[in-house]
């Protein structure tokens, strides 16, 4: 049965996927610049792979592979579940774990779609949906830190849902917008090593940034590599950046983790 921190924190997730998705779906952002289109991917299907696929997939590492935000999601949701159940973290903190994990697993299949489909529609909701995101990591860091009201958490991913008009005004507007948001990011993370210099999370966040790193890099080379190599057009740098950005999940879990069980490890100590 699941934790009732848990049933509220996919209540709000669905509840906000469903609104940016309404957004979407009436037009509102029809004037967003998104690239449509195969030509737009590296990754081509392998003539040995083409007897058995349906002719509508026409990526299938691409496609495959974002089953892995839903299996990390899952997994770090069932992880919470058993931190929570032996008081391990604090009820705030899970509900940052759960709220950030089940927009993972729908992330996953928005992802597919946009791929499979390579619709408008998706393809702006992809976008859209990676921005809260990096938000929820600031938020995580700063409710670690100052422990926040829920006030000021709607505030800022409402104004981090809210960016997303800047695509409207400026063809780099989603680019500009991920960029402050990653930088967002990981100043939450720092401020929250900061509080908790006890935790021994600098190879997660290490590695997370070497994820963040690989994730926009290659994506931005797809088309690059094929110029080097053939490999790269069946193993696409699209597909290796999606999972760099699995990965990126995983270790800022990893990260939050090992801050917030210091943090609780410590407060239950002074209590005591």
């Amino acid at each position: 049965m699941m934790p009732w921190i848990m049933v509220k924190s996919l209540f709000l997730v669905l509840s906000v996927t469903a609104l940016m998705s309404y957004a979407v779906y009436k037009g509102y952002f029809n004037g967003a610049h998104v690239e449509l289109g195969n030509q737009h991917y590296a990754e081509r299907v392998h003539v040995s792979m083409k007897g058995f696929l349906p002719r509508w997939i026409k990526m299938p590492f691409n496609s495959v592979v974002n089953i892995g935000y839903v299996i990390i999601g899952a997994a770090w949701c069932a992880a919470t579940t058993i931190a929570l159940s032996e008081d391990k973290i604090r009820k705030n903190d899970a509900q940052m774990f759960y709220i950030f994990n089940l927009a993972s697993c729908c992330y996953g299949p928005i992802q597919t779609l946009r791929i499979v489909t390579q619709l408008k529609g998706f393809a702006i909701l992809d976008q859209w949906y990676t921005l809260p995101f990096f938000m929820l990591v600031f938020l995580w860091g700063m409710n670690t830190v100052n422990r926040w009201s829920s006030a000021w958490n709607m505030i800022f991913m409402a104004a981090s849902i809210g960016s997303y008009f800047l695509t409207l005004c400026h063809i780099l507007g989603f680019e500009i917008c991920l960029g402050v948001h990653i930088c967002f990011a990981v100043g939450g993370a720092v401020f929250a090593w900061m509080k908790a210099p006890q935790a021994k999370c600098r190879n997660s966040f290490i590695c997370a940034l070497i994820s963040c790193a690989g994730f926009v890099v290659l994506k931005l080379l797809d088309l690059e590599l094929i110029k080097y190599a053939e490999f790269f057009k069946y193993i696409s740098g699209h597909f290796i950046s999606k999972v760099f950005d699995i990965g990126q999940v995983h270790f800022v879990n990893m990260f939050c983790f090992a801050v917030s069980t210091a943090l609780y490890a410590d407060s239950k100590k002074k209590e005591k």
